[in-house]
C-alpha cells in the first residue's frame, strides 16, 4: 500500500489530496481546501507549504506514510514561485503542469480513454481554461484562456446582493464573501441554504434562484465560448467535453456549457480535485512529466529579523549613552584640565560642630563650608605617589592622561610645600562614596580657600619624626582624628 500527497495550487483556493492505493489497485482519497487571504502575508510556496503541513499531519492520524509529494502548476510563474522555497520546512516535490495532472487522471481512470479527442473545460475561481487532449497520444493542444466566468466573480456578486439589501450588517466583507462561497457550494446540492453571519439566532437564508439569477450571464457568455472553441476548425473535432472545476458541481452552468457544445459530456467524480489527484499519481510514478524541485527552508519574518534588531541595538546604545553621561556627571569630573598640583573638591552644604575643648593642644576650628563652596586643599605627596599604571606617575606631568583618566584643576591660592606629582581620578558611572582619609602630616585645610595651615605637636605626647619629602619614603599618617576634616582620597 503506498500513499501520495497531490496539491493543485493555482490562481484561487489550493486543494490538497491524500492519495493511497492498496494492493488491489483500490485508491482511498482524503480532500482538503485551503481558502486563500490575500491578507495573510504569504506567498504561494508558503500556501502550498502549508497545505503539505496540513495533510502530512492528516497522514500521520492515519498511521500512514507519504512517499511522494506532487504539486500541479497552471502558468509557468507560478512554478518559479512555488519552487522559490518560501517559509515552512524544506521538502522535496514534483512540480507537475496542472494540463498534464488533469490528462494523467483522466487516462489513469479510463474516462476518456474510447475517444479520438476530447475537449477539457476547467472551471475555476479565477476563470476558465480549454483545450484538446488525444488521450492515444496524451497530446495536449490549442488552450484557450477565458475570464467570462470564474469563481471569484460569483462571490462578489453574491455578497453584493447580501450588503446592498442590508440583510447583513456591522461584518467585515472578507467574511461576507467566506461565508457566500460555502453558500454556493451548498446551492449546488441544495434548493436553499441559510449564511450564519452575526446573531447566529437570525441566520440569512439564500437560495439556488437567487444564485442562478447572479450567474446566468455569465453562464451564458461562457457557453457560447465553448461552442465557439468546439466549431473551430482541427485536424480531429473533439468527440466529448469534460468538466472540471469546482463550478462544474453547479447545475444551471453545467447544463449551458453541455447543450452549447453539443458533445457527450463527461463529469469526473470530485471535479475540483482532479488536477491534485493527477499530481499525486504522477509524483508516486516517478515520470517524467513532473519535475524535482525544493520547497520550504525560509524562515518567516519574527521579532528577530533585521529591522526589529537594528532598532533593539538602537535603543541599547542610546540607553548606554545615557547611563554614561549620567553617571559622569553625578561622579563630579571637571570639564577643563589645568595644572597638576593641588585638589580642588566640589563640597556639599555641611556643619561641623565645634569639637569638645582639650587642654595642651592647638586645634585649628573646622570651618563652615556653604552650598556648592569650591575648597582647594593642598596635598603634598611624594613622587611615588600614583602608580605608573596611571599613565601619569612621577616625572610624567607633561605627559597626557591615561585612558578614561583626567587631570584635576589647581588651585588658586598659594601652597606650603612644591609638588611635582600630579593627581587624577578615573571616570565611574556612578559616584564613589567619599572615605575618610588622614590629612599629611603637618597640614589641615583652612576656612579659607587657598590658605594652608601648619599643627604643632601637642606638648604632653612625644613628636613624631617627620622626613622630607625630598630625602627619604613618605610618612607614615596619623590615625584619624575625631575633630579632623574628613577629605576625598583621591583614586588612583
Amino acid at each position: 500500500m503506498t500513499t501520495s500527497l497531490g496539491l493543485s495550487a493555482g490562481s484561487g483556493m489550493i486543494h490538497c489530496v491524500l492519495l493511497t492505493t492498496d494492493e488491489a489497485g483500490r485508491t482511498h482519497t482524503v480532500n482538503r481546501v485551503i481558502d486563500v487571504d490575500p491578507t495573510d502575508g504569504l506567498t504561494r510556496a508558503g500556501r502550498v507549504n502549508s497545505g503539505i503541513d496540513l495533510m502530512l499531519g492528516q497522514a500521520r492520524d492515519n498511521d500512514t506514510n507519504v512517499g511522494a509529494i506532487g504539486v500541479a502548476y497552471r502558468t509557468d510563474e507560478q512554478a518559479r514561485e512555488i519552487a522559490s522555497r518560501g517559509t515552512g520546512a524544506k521538502r522535496q516535490i514534483h512540480l507537475v503542469a496542472e494540463t498534464e495532472a488533469v490528462t494523467h487522471h483522466l487516462i489513469s481512470t479510463g474516462e476518456i480513454n474510447r475517444f479520438g479527442s476530447v475537449v477539457v473545460v476547467d472551471l475555476g475561481d479565477t476563470g476558465m481554461s480549454l483545450y484538446t487532449v488525444d488521450p492515444a497520444t496524451r497530446r495536449i493542444g490549442h488552450h484557450q484562456r477565458s475570464t467570462a466566468v470564474s469563481g471569484n466573480t460569483l462571490d462578489a456578486l453574491l455578497t453584493s446582493e447580501l450588503t446592498s439589501t442590508g440583510r447583513v450588517r456591522g461584518r467585515r466583507k472578507s467574511s461576507v464573501m467566506s461565508a457566500c462561497r460555502t453558500a454556493k457550494e451548498e446551492l449546488s446540492v441544495n434548493e436553499s441554504t441559510s449564511i450564519m453571519i452575526g446573531n447566529p439566532a437570525l441566520p440569512v437564508p439564500v437560495t439556488r434562484t437567487a444564485l442562478e439569477r447572479l450567474l446566468r450571464p455569465m453562464a451564458t457568455a461562457a457557453a457560447d465560448e465553448v461552442a465557439a472553441y468546439v466549431a473551430t476548425p482541427r485536424a480531429a473535432r473533439p468527440e466529448a467535453v469534460v468538466l472540471v472545476g469546482g463550478l462544474a458541481h453547479i447545475p444551471l452552468l453545467r447544463d449551458l456549457v453541455i447543450e452549447r457544445s453539443g458533445l457527450e459530456p463527461i463529469l469526473p467524480q470530485a471535479p475540483e480535485s482532479v488536477a491534485a489527484r493527477g499530481a499525486a499519481t504522477l509524483a508516486a510514478a516517478g515520470t517524467r512529466t513532473s519535475t524535482l524541485a525544493f520547497i520550504g527552508g525560509r524562515r518567516s519574518r519574527d521579532w528577530l529579523s533585521a529591522a526589529p534588531l537594528a532598532v533593539f541595538g538602537a535603543l541599547l546604545a542610546g540607553a548606554l549613552m545615557t547611563v554614561y553621561a549620567v553617571g559622569s556627571s553625578l561622579a563630579g569630573n571637571p570639564s577643563t584640565p589645568s595644572t597638576p598640583s593641588s585638589v580642588t573638591v566640589e563640597a556639599e552644604a555641611t556643619t561641623t560642630s565645634p569639637p569638645p575643648p582639650s587642654t595642651g593642644e592647638s586645634r585649628v576650628p573646622p570651618a563652615v563650608t556653604s552650598p556648592q563652596q569650591q575648597v582647594s586643599v593642598t596635598a603634598a605627596l611624594p613622587p611615588a605617589t600614583v602608580g605608573d599604571n596611571s599613565g601619569i606617575g612621577a616625572g610624567s606631568g607633561n605627559q597626557d592622561p591615561g585612558w578614561a583618566t583626567t587631570e584635576l584643576p589647581a588651585p588658586s591660592g598659594p601652597t606650603e610645600q612644591p609638588s611635582t606629582s600630579t593627581l587624577s581620578t578615573s571616570l565611574w558611572p556612578f559616584p564613589i562614596p567619599s572615605i575618610t582619609w588622614p590629612p599629611p602630616l603637618g597640614q589641615l585645610p583652612s576656612s579659607a580657600p587657598g590658605a594652608t595651615a601648619t599643627t604643632t605637636p601637642p606638648a604632653s605626647s612625644s613628636p613624631l619624626p617627620t622626613t622630607p619629602p625630598a630625602e627619604s619614603a613618605p610618612a607614615a599618617p596619623l590615625a584619624p582624628q575625631q575633630d579632623s576634616v574628613p577629605t576625598t582620597q583621591p583614586a588612583s
